[in-house]
């Protein structure tokens, strides 16, 4: 068996860094070796028709599907991660359930230590700081700043690829540590704008930022659900346990514009989905909450240069 487990690891390298990283690929007849990994920041390639299992995330931990699909269930919510989509989580989820389905599932997960991602945020934070770097505080980073669904931009799916190749090949020899340092590079790159949001709430206490951030990714939910309903502010300040004035201040403080602002754009975006859809512009306008298909282009316009007749899609 140790000889098994032997084939389907790669540390090769890892002696030149205080760190390491572990290699290995996953299928759906080797999944007890598993249980030997012991790096804190482990690469993962993974080939799997059907599986339900109950995940431990440990540091940061990216689930990338590359083809197929994968469904993860943690905090009362379903997230489906499909094709060219990844899924961030970190150790405050104390546990989360996967499952694929009949379906043939190419994907890759990493865990990262997070003392390396709170590395490249303070870098990312303090750009002039050449000696801080001892000093780190582990809790810079903010439960809820990384836990999160997206789509890879092209970089990251390059390199999330590279990363299947490498493991499947079991050849690669140099440091494995260092192809998580690309790694962490290109999910801050991709998150800065979160991140940068996170820092610009004006607080004195970390644990008031924290919660404060908490309450507005939860509004900025609600206004994303909200897109075909007439939501007032004021329900969505109050499902955020904030004033409507405390609301608007912070949110625009920390996301940069106002919640208005934030919904208005989303409708016009979401506008453009349902044209490629096949929907008019006055089916669209009505659904999305306007009063009349001339009120929708002129917001339109106001946002997209041209009137939604003239706009190429």
């Amino acid at each position: 068996m140790e000889d098994k487990v032997r084939q389907n690891k790669t540390t090769s390298g890892n002696s030149l860094y205080s760190g390491n990283c572990e290699i290995l690929h996953v299928n759906d007849n080797n999944c007890n070796i598993l249980e030997k990994i012991k790096s804190e920041n482990c690469i993962m390639s993974t080939l799997s028709t059907s599986l339900e299992s109950e995940l431990r995330p440990k540091g940061l931990a990216l689930k990338f599907t590359a083809e197929g699909l994968e469904t993860y269930w943690f905090q009362k919510k379903h997230f489906h991660v499909s094709s060219g989509k990844y899924l961030l989580v970190n150790e405050t989820i104390p546990a989360m359930d996967v499952v694929i389905k009949g379906v043939p599932t190419w994907g890759m997960c990493v865990d990262i230590d997070m003392q390396l991602v709170n590395d490249a945020l303070y870098q990312l934070l303090y750009p002039d700081d050449l000696d801080g770097y001892n000093s780190i505080s582990r809790f810079l980073l903010s439960p809820e700043l990384f836990v999160r669904e997206a789509v890879a931009g092209a970089q990251l799916k390059s390199l999330l690829n590279k990363f299947i190749s490498i493991s499947v090949s079991k050849e690669y020899k140099a440091p494995g540590l260092e192809l998580i340092y690309e790694l962490i590079t290109l999910l801050i790159q991709e998150n800065r704008e979160m991140v940068s949001s996170y820092y610009s709430l004006q607080t004195s206490k970390l644990s008031t930022r924290q919660e404060l951030f908490r309450r507005l990714l939860l509004g900025k939910e609600v206004l994303d659900d909200s897109l075909f309903t007439d939501l007032s502010m004021k329900q969505v300040a109050e499902a955020c346990c904030l004033s409507e004035f405390r609301f608007y201040r912070l949110f625009k403080q920390c996301f940069g514009h106002s919640p208005y602002n934030y919904l208005f754009k989303k409708r016009i975006e979401k506008s453009m989905e349902m044209k490629k859809q096949g929907l008019s512009w006055s089916e669209i306008a009505y659904t999305l909450n306007f009063t009349d298909l001339a009120a929708f282009s002129k917001s339109f316009k106001k946002i997209k240069g041209l009137p939604p007749s003239r706009y190429p899609l």
